[in-house]
């Protein structure tokens, strides 16, 4: 995708690489499209790694981006990762990276409806881009706030990952778990596993409670 910076741009190689950007906009799929603007992004990584031709990144931070997630008829996602990188996704790591007040809208083509994201407040690492990967943090799923929790593993041979989520709803009394294997199917996404809803207990006076399955 064109990337463009429409703010400032600053850049240090010592004692790190360092690089910040504001009002930045990725083209979308369509011409006049934007699939994504940041209002400010900002990047950190080491340098002896990258003499290696290894890249790892220990701070990375998104301050109100701002994402459109469309999907066609058939589920394919236009955010379907096509790499085109000098680095292979196994030689770039993830120690920290920090969304700020983020959204997310998604368009779903075979209902015609839209569904938006909004506080999107998390922190992600990732020992490569290939997984493992872990988010911890919260949103708002139409203006519900929902704290997420979510570990993967390593992207298999097949292009599967496995993927264990947990969402914590804050109007309901209970948790949504999922443990499962998620890969994409000529661009879209297919998910095999299983779904749990754990009934949340109020912590007695002086005692933790029991949280039993349902």
């Amino acid at each position: 995708r064109k990337v463009a910076v429409r703010g400032d741009a600053s850049a240090r190689l010592l004692p790190f690489p360092s690089v910040t950007f504001t009002d930045v906009a990725v083209a979308g799929s369509a011409p006049g499209e934007t699939a994504m603007t940041v209002e400010t992004f900002s990047m950190d990584a080491e340098l002896a790694p990258l003499l290696r031709g290894e890249v790892l990144i220990f701070d990375m931070r998104l301050v109100r981006p701002v994402a459109v997630l469309a999907m066609d008829e058939d589920g394919a996602v236009d955010w379907a990762v096509r790499p085109n990188t000098p680095f292979e996704p196994s030689q770039v790591a993830l120690e920290k990276v920090t969304i700020t007040e983020g959204q997310v809208l998604v368009r779903h083509g075979a209902s015609g409806r839209e569904r938006r994201l909004t506080e999107i407040n998390a922190e992600l690492s990732a020992a490569a881009l290939t997984g493992p990967w872990r988010i911890d943090g919260s949103l708002r799923i139409d203006g519900m706030r929902t704290a997420l929790q979510v570990s993967t593993g390593s992207v298999s041979e097949t292009g599967n990952m496995r993927v264990r989520l947990r969402a914590q709803p804050e109007r309901y009394a209970f948790n949504l778990e999922s443990d499962g294997e998620v890969g994409l199917d000529a661009g879209a996404p297919r998910y095999g596993g299983t779904f749990r809803l754990v009934e949340r207990v109020p912590e007695p006076a002086g005692g933790e409670g029991a949280a039993p399955a349902a």
